[in-house]
């Protein structure tokens, strides 16, 4: 008889590179348990004390999300928040039916990468952090958003980026548009895909 699996994610008492998991999690319907660290700099008391942990040695990288994948008596710790994301997308089955279509959501969720990584450095580090938002939001964020449309207009017989059904890709992008409050509204496309989320 195979041993369930169970997951323990852990990351901190807000959204942003851990939302994603979260996201998998729910929609697959697949029950997890969950580590959330407070986050003091930013407001962010409740949950348990970061500090002990990150001194500890338990994460790999010294930093979180952080996954916790048991089965039996073997535990497996997984780290980097795209990592987690792809395990658990190839666990649940969102991970595309062929090599084409997963690197097809390679290239979405490497182009999400590009979206947080302009967001930390361009808006979050910023002391204009309005104005810098301004920019990001007319500027940067439809450069990708038009290639994401793109994509979607090469699989026109389905409301998602690939294939029939969700996948990574299309998790993915509804999470970023969640958290970053964007409509996807000069894009139909990917106004498609979110809404059928």
């Amino acid at each position: 008889m195979t041993e369930p699996t169970t997951y323990k994610l852990h990351y901190f008492n807000i959204r942003a590179r851990g939302e994603l998991s979260r996201i998998i999690f729910a929609y697959s319907n697949k029950p997890f348990e969950e580590v959330r660290y407070s986050l003091p700099r930013l407001g962010v008391t409740e949950g348990v004390d970061y500090p002990p942990v990150k001194a500890s040695g338990f994460l790999p990288f010294n930093q979180v999300p952080v996954l916790e994948v048991k089965t039996g008596d073997k535990t497996h710790v997984i780290s980097q928040s795209h990592a987690i994301e792809r395990f658990l997308a190839r666990e649940f089955g969102l991970y595309g039916s062929s090599n084409l279509e997963s690197s097809r959501i390679d290239e979405i969720c490497e182009g999400i990468a590009d979206i947080w990584h302009t967001f930390e450095h361009q808006v979050w580090r910023q002391a204009e952090q309005a104005e810098a938002w301004k920019k990001y939001l007319t500027e940067y964020l439809p450069k990708i958003a038009a290639v994401f449309d793109k994509f979607k207009t090469e699989n026109p017989d389905s409301d998602f980026f690939v294939g029939k059904s969700i996948t990574l890709a299309d998790l993915a992008v509804f999470a970023i548009g969640e958290m970053l409050r964007t409509d996807w509204k000069d894009f139909p496309n990917v106004l498609k895909v979110s809404e059928a989320v």
